[in-house]
């Protein structure tokens, strides 16, 4: 079987520090029936290219009914472990610019994800020197937060608090993020989590956060589907900022520090119960462009 016809021109980047492979597949470069495997190939570190995930750039489908925004592209997003991901934030805000830069969509674009539209805007690559350009995506709106479901993982009685955010997110508030799980302690916890009949069967991604002032916060992330922590989550800064409004701990605009220390800015309207329009910041750097030689997927 093959999983995609000879070279395929690839751009690497990082949003944020959650790195992606992201891949114009308009015309078919990859075969629908290839796209998991080739997924799980190229993103072996060390072998392949290696990368959280790969981010497919494809024809947008027929709006669903009469008056939907058209999108101007189709975003897929297939996780490390050749999962398909409903939504991941960094994944859209450098699909967003990959399209801008290619000549696919305008710098003001609409995307078509599992998760429904969301609208980005990418900043101009006329910046000050030094300083990558930033997209900001104005999210799917999230639906209620669970507060206080308590359950044991990995030998710990654990507080959480869940959200979804075109995927779900457990949140756990802790008084220092880095000490709560150090190192890879924090894989462990989250994949007891991730793994909780509590989140069955869809499983979860897992944030530990801290408070560091009434508009910072302090994440690292578990992720399904990278099943490891990651350098950063888009979608769980959205979940982590709007757990802590909920709760009273912060409020909006909150800005939230990524184990890559690079920042991610969200933004909503709170009404006692439920945020809405959810905007998210950050930036979506490009680290390379090249070809994937056959010999990467083997």
């Amino acid at each position: 079987m093959s999983l995609a016809s000879g070279r395929i021109p690839f751009t690497k980047m990082s949003g944020s520090g959650n790195d992606f492979v992201v891949i114009d597949n308009r015309a078919g470069l990859i075969p629908p029936h290839s796209v998991r495997e080739f997924t799980r190939l190229v993103c072996r570190r060390r072998v392949s290219i290696g990368a959280d995930g790969v981010v497919l750039i494809e024809s947008p489908a027929t709006p669903a009914y009469p008056g939907e925004p058209t999108a101007h592209f189709r975003w897929r997003y297939v996780n490390a472990d050749g999962s398909d991901g409903e939504m991941c934030g960094n994944g859209a805000m450098c699909g967003a610019r990959f399209a801008y830069l290619q000549g696919i969509a305008p710098a003001q674009c609409v995307l078509q994800t599992a998760s429904g539209l969301v609208y980005a805007e990418v900043e101009p690559d006329r910046v000050p020197s030094g300083r990558c350009p930033r997209v900001r995506l104005k999210m799917v709106e999230p639906g209620p937060v669970r507060t206080d479901l308590e359950l044991e993982a990995a030998g710990r009685m654990l507080r959480l608090h869940a959200v979804e955010v075109g995927v779900p997110h457990a949140v756990i508030l802790t008084e220092d993020a880095d000490t709560f799980a150090p190192g890879a302690e924090l894989v462990t916890v989250g994949r007891a989590v991730r793994h909780h009949p509590a989140f069955a069967p869809a499983g979860t991604n897992v944030n530990a956060v801290s408070v560091l002032d009434r508009h910072r916060l302090r994440m690292r992330t578990y992720e399904r589907g990278v099943e490891d922590e990651t350098l950063a989550c888009g979608t769980g800064a959205v979940a982590s900022a709007v757990v802590g409004t909920a709760l009273g701990l912060v409020a909006p605009p909150v800005e939230v520090v990524t184990t890559s220390g690079l920042v991610l800015a969200v933004d909503f309207a709170w009404d006692g119960e439920r945020a809405t329009g959810v905007t998210l910041g950050g930036e979506a750097r490009v680290v390379a462009t090249g070809e994937i030689w056959p010999e990467a997927l083997e």
